[in-house]
């Protein structure tokens, strides 16, 4: 995707995630009539959890790679995923992993932000915003407050840019304010390099 464009439509994952359930491929197995045993359906299961994990490391056509996220993260997350696709397996609670502020910053930095934003380059000066630029991940600490990127991040754009028809970043509601202070401390604790 070329920075500065707006996000492709994104294809759901859930088709790809009931795709690791041996329940769920037995059961579409035996509704077109094809008698399967027990240690098919474990590989074919198998392979379906390889692919998602290969997929969240080395992203896929329209996705982007997660090489940050580390192994329990991973787990938490696929299970979160299973459990939205309706996969018999997910049972039990959530999987919950301890993470630090600095890693949650990490995380919205590197699996949301960087999609759009540069790592570094210009900021959001008034010139810039008239060409439309998008400001880099290491202008904000510099140029904003910890308020200022909360109010862009979960209201929109503001001033010069909403009356140029600004906006063009997509708001983001469903962030805590905690969750947006931790992803401004992680980029003013460790500034991304080019």
């Amino acid at each position: 995707m070329r920075r500065g464009s707006a996000p492709p439509e994104i294809p759901s994952y859930l088709d790809a995630v009931r795709g690791s359930s041996a329940t769920l491929i037995r059961k579409r197995l035996e509704a077109r009539g094809t008698p399967v045993g027990a240690a098919f359906v474990a590989e074919l299961a198998a392979g379906g959890e390889k692919d998602l994990r290969d997929r969240l490391e080395h992203g896929g056509k329209q996705m982007p790679a997660f090489p940050h996220l580390a192994g329990p993260e991973v787990d938490a997350l696929l299970h979160y995923l299973k459990q939205q696709a309706g996969v018999p397996e997910a049972t039990g609670p959530d999987l919950e992993v301890d993470e630090s502020v600095a890693r949650v910053g990490e995380h919205l930095v590197k699996g949301t932000c960087h999609v759009c934003h540069d790592a570094t380059g210009p900021g959001s000066g008034h010139m810039m915003m008239m060409r439309g630029t998008i400001p880099s991940l290491a202008s904000f600490p510099e140029e904003k407050s910890p308020d200022d990127l909360i109010r862009k991040v979960r209201y929109g754009a503001s001033g010069m840019m909403g009356m140029m028809g600004g906006g063009r970043m997509p708001t983001f509601r469903y962030l805590t304010e905690e969750e947006i202070v931790a992803a401004y401390l992680y980029l003013a604790n460790y500034p991304p390099r080019p």
